[in-house]
């Protein structure tokens, strides 16, 4: 292959890249807006059963959830403000609109695999490294615990425009 069209591929190693630890679960960085003239960001999640962040948040980028390994549960709201769940499996792709609420949970027995996307890239990068816990490798959790104070992580959540929904 040409260098011409060297410039038109990349190709990521497993461990390249940088990894978070994030309320519970592994975030790697895939795929960044540097790598896709800021269109999309690509990272791998794997949560443990139980993980996930399934209260209704909202985002400004459109994210979409491919299931890899596992069983998960992806959330919702209707228009009358009711959460529902979508049951996603391995295969399963589900999009979520920016700013719509939305969560997921691992339903499964076993830590679960997915590839998320989101469009546009930047900003859930940041979000992703100033509320994660940097890791070695994908393998290796940090050997600390979060030492930020909610408030903290309140301020982080509202700097990136990341909305809670609360119940009601």
């Amino acid at each position: 292959m040409n260098g011409s069209n060297m410039a038109k591929h990349l190709k990521v190693q497993a461990a390249e890249k940088t990894s978070y630890f994030v309320v519970g679960d592994v975030i790697t960085v895939k795929i960044t807006g540097d790598d896709t003239q800021g269109a999309y960001l690509i990272v791998e999640v794997v949560s443990q059963p139980g993980g996930g962040p399934s209260f209704l948040h909202t985002h400004e980028p459109q994210e979409t959830f491919h299931v890899l390994e596992g069983v998960f549960e992806i959330y919702g709201q209707d228009e009358q403000g009711e959460k529902y769940a979508i049951r996603a499996q391995v295969g399963d792709v589900v999009h979520v609109a920016g700013n719509a609420p939305h969560g997921f949970k691992n339903v499964g027995d076993v830590p679960g695999r997915m590839i998320l996307t989101y469009e546009p890239a930047d900003v859930m990068l940041k979000f992703f490294q100033e509320i994660g816990l940097p890791m070695k490798d994908r393998h290796s959790l940090p050997e600390e615990t979060d030492p930020r104070d909610p408030d903290t992580i309140l301020g982080i959540l509202k700097k990136y425009m990341q909305v809670i929904e609360m119940p009601g």
